[in-house]
């Protein structure tokens, strides 16, 4: 009990994405001639990704986010504004009741071109029974339906001993990976000593953090944590950084742009994952990122 416990206050302060709706939904129009982000390289794992992914766990918990909660066609509506300022990456995962709604998008956008990125719980909940990772991995193709998938994360690790911890679940990513049915593995860190561990162990290929210039929802200093992700990169890992806006703790226009700026330009943060509710949100964030990429 004092485990679920914990993990239901880890999920109420900081699971999900990053943007809420009502402080960005009335954002300005398109502008004539929008930028598209762009392709980059995450880390040296040979994986090319859009610097964006389209994050769909905001308040992710119970298989429920803000995401599905807006509704199917209205989710359609997002995904294909992303995929209109070309953003190719979907970041789900099992907790958050969103692979039927990725599989959905899967129907209107090409495969080939989609990064798919889902995560596992570790943990048994009475409302999401725990499985053996294959069995869990040939459920979740079969929810998105998707022979592979490009990238699965142990999602949410939370002690610095989990890289001992659970290693039956590493074992058996790392099987799935043997066999072509996943890309690439590794972790998202709740926890400065789970991040520590997981960046200087040799078994992942992903790190999943939460950076931001003003410490809201983190798990150490921004100075700390980029430290560890700078060695991570030095390491080929793929880094990639969510509550970039504070979990909505960023919200004005000066604070959403000083977080892009102070991860983008760090070097240390391959790439991003932001939860959108509105394609306005998603319009605003394209912009503000691709001029700080292109212009400083």
């Amino acid at each position: 009990m004092a485990e679920f416990t914990r993990r239901h206050f880890i999920r109420t302060g900081i699971a999900g994405a990053m943007v809420t709706t009502g402080a960005l939904s009335a954002l300005g129009a398109i502008p004539n001639s929008p930028a598209k982000v762009d392709m980059v390289d995450l880390g040296k794992t040979g994986l090319k990704v859009t610097r964006l992914a389209m994050g769909m766990g905001t308040n992710g918990w119970n298989h429920a986010s803000n995401q599905t909660r807006i509704g199917l066609e209205k989710f359609k509506q997002v995904v294909q504004a992303g995929f209109d300022r070309g953003i190719r990456f979907l970041d789900t995962a099992d907790t958050y009741g969103s692979h039927p709604y990725a599989k959905e998008a899967l129907k209107f956008l090409p495969r080939d071109e989609i990064t798919l990125m889902t995560k596992i719980w570790t943990d048994n909940l009475d409302w999401h029974p725990l499985q053996p990772v294959d069995k869990m991995i040939d459920r979740i193709r079969q929810e998105l339906q998707t022979d592979y998938l490009d990238i699965v994360l142990l999602h949410c690790m939370t002690k610095a001993n989990w890289t001992e911890d659970k290693k039956r679940f590493m074992d058996g990513l790392s099987e799935a990976k043997s066999k072509g049915l996943i890309k690439k593995i590794g972790f998202s860190a709740h926890d400065f000593g789970a991040l520590e561990s997981g960046v200087n162990h040799d078994w992942p290929d992903v790190v999943l953090a939460r950076i931001n210039n003003k410490q809201i929802k983190m798990d150490g200093t921004p100075e700390k944590i980029m430290s560890l992700l700078e060695i991570a990169g030095s390491k080929g890992k793929g880094v990639l950084g969510m509550k970039i806006f504070g979990c909505g703790g960023l919200l004005k226009e000066e604070e959403r742009t000083a977080s892009l700026k102070y991860v983008v330009q760090s070097k240390n943060v391959h790439d991003m994952t932001i939860g959108f509710e509105d394609p306005s949100q998603i319009h605003d964030a394209v912009e503000r990122l691709m001029g700080i990429v292109h212009h400083g």
